[in-house]
Parts: structure tokens; C-alpha cells; sequence
């Protein structure tokens, strides 16, 4: 390998740096310029085609963010990064998933009696109590969720089948367990 070749390679394992930088500082039309000069210089590179619609997002351009990953999307149905940026777009516009031409339609996960019951499930036979973070991370891998970890947090709290132990501003580290006596308060 020539001296050049492993700079190149360098240089794309330390591209994510200044798209960090970018979305640390929230100057997002600069990232967009990056991204959109990082897909014309790699125009196969799946991460920066990704990295570009969500700068679109976070840019507010919403329609633009759906109308570049839409070819994609079609090109690499499978890809969950690309169907999150257009649901990002979606459901920014006041749309939902509904709303666009699925190749594979992504499964949008909403806080419903479903997702309380899975975590009465998962909670069920555990004895030590598990964090709201725990809980909400169970539902990442099964789809887009429209709710975040608060959200999570407050449905438990007002489930009587829930003991909210060292309720906290964070409810990250929140801890939650199920009822397994009759009378047991459920915040603590």
C-alpha cells in the first residue's frame, strides 16, 4: 500500500469529525454543504448519502431531506437509517408513515397499551427493578419509535401495574418494577 493510499483510507475513518463538529455547533446549512460535497466526492458511500438527508432534516428542509432519500431508499430497501430520515421528514411535515411509497414500510413503534403490556412482560420475572433506559432500549431494534424515554416514563408512572422507585428529573436512571403485593405504594 502506497503511502497515499493509507492517508485516503485515514481520511474517511476521520470524515464523521467534522459532521460531529458540525451538529455539535448546530450550524447546520455548513453541514449540508459538507454533506452534499462528501456525496458528490463518494457518490457510492451509503453513509454519507444517509449523512446528507439527515443534515436536510436537521436543516429543516424536510421535503428535500424525502426527495433525495427516496431514490436511495429504493436503491436499499433494507437500509433502517435511510426509512428513518424520510419518517424524520414525515412526521415533521405532519405526515405520517402512510404518507410515501414504502418499498419495505418500517415498523413505527407508538406508546400504545401494547408497549406497556411488553413491559410489564419483560419486567414480570425480573426481581431487581430496571431502568427507564433498559425499558425503552428493549423497543429500539423493533422499529421507528414515536415516543422517547419520558414519554415512557410517565405511562408507567400512571400504570397501576408499575412501581416507580426513585422517581428523578433524569427518568434515564429511574428505576421501574412490577406490583407484586396488594397494597405496595407505587411511587417510592
Amino acid at each position: 500500500m502506497s503511502p497515499n493510499e493509507h492517508q485516503e483510507d485515514y481520511d474517511e475513518f476521520e470524515d464523521w469529525e467534522p459532521y460531529a463538529q458540525l451538529i455539535e455547533k448546530q450550524d447546520y446549512p455548513s453541514l449540508v454543504r459538507y454533506c452534499e460535497k462528501r456525496v458528490e466526492q463518494r457518490s457510492d458511500d451509503l453513509y454519507a448519502q444517509y449523512n446528507l438527508g439527515h443534515a436536510y432534516v436537521l436543516n429543516g428542509e424536510y421535503k428535500k431531506a424525502i426527495e433525495f432519500m427516496s431514490d436511495h431508499h429504493r436503491k436499499h430497501p433494507w437500509i433502517g437509517d435511510y426509512q428513518y430520515v424520510i419518517l424524520d421528514a414525515l412526521f415533521a411535515l405532519g405526515k405520517d408513515e402512510d404518507d410515501f411509497n414504502w418499498v419495505e414500510k418500517p415498523v413505527v413503534l407508538r406508546l400504545s397499551e401494547n408497549i406497556r403490556d411488553a413491559c410489564y412482560e419483560f419486567l414480570k420475572p425480573k426481581r431487581k427493578p430496571r431502568s427507564v433506559a433498559d425499558l425503552y432500549i428493549e423497543f429500539v431494534m423493533k422499529g421507528y419509535l414515536l415516543f422517547t424515554e419520558e414519554d415512557l416514563y410517565s405511562a408507567l408512572a400512571t400504570d397501576q401495574r408499575f412501581i416507580v422507585e426513585n422517581p428523578c428529573d433524569d427518568q434515564h436512571f429511574t428505576e421501574v418494577s412490577v406490583v407484586r403485593k396488594k397494597g405496595k405504594n407505587r411511587i417510592t
